[in-house]
């Protein structure tokens, strides 16, 4: 009888258990900033064959919501022909607990390269900041000179920095 009673405990706990795993909201899901929105897929090629790059070093911090640009992270490049370019950019990323850095490249001042409002670091420690990188496509780059910057806001306004960055282009000679 006893053995009947633990048993029916056990499955008490393991139906129990499961129950509230599938009742309760992914928390994973919950943490990206753009969860609400669906899913997209770009797809195509590059030719590229000229790389330029920005290294640079000194924290910058902002609590600002609207986009500033990172200093050090401007590169100018020359395309030799119409395509795509290709930025990626890492740097050590640090935030207030309970906000998120954003990121974005602008190519000229005024084109955001895929993906923007990229959620590049969240929920961390401002004294202790993480290396995070992303790589972003300007799809439809002409041929000529062109700056692309990285820029990066708060989420939630509060305190969001980073540091030890670097920017590198590739495009089409």
């Amino acid at each position: 009888m006893t053995s009947v009673t633990g048993a029916c405990r056990n499955v008490s706990l393991i139906l129990g258990s499961t129950f509230l795993v599938a009742t309760a909201p992914p928390a994973l899901a919950t943490g990206f900033h753009d969860a609400e929105r669906p899913a997209a897929v770009s797809t195509g090629t590059c030719t590229e064959g000229g790389a330029a790059y920005s290294v640079a070093t000194g924290a910058q911090y902002t609590s600002k919501t609207s986009w500033t640009t990172v200093t050090g992270t401007t590169v100018s490049f020359k395309q030799g022909s119409a395509g795509c370019v290709e930025v990626s950019f890492s740097g050590e990323a640090a935030t207030t607990p309970g906000d998120n850095l954003l990121a974005r490249v602008l190519l000229d001042g005024s084109t955001a390269c895929s993906p923007t409002d990229n959620l590049f670091g969240a929920e961390g420690n401002s004294d202790n900041p993480a290396d995070r990188a992303m790589n972003y496509i300007c799809p439809s780059v002409s041929a000529g000179s062109h700056t692309v910057k990285v820029q990066f806001a708060s989420r939630f306004g509060a305190k969001v920095g980073l540091d030890y960055r670097t920017t590198i282009v590739r495009f089409a000679q």
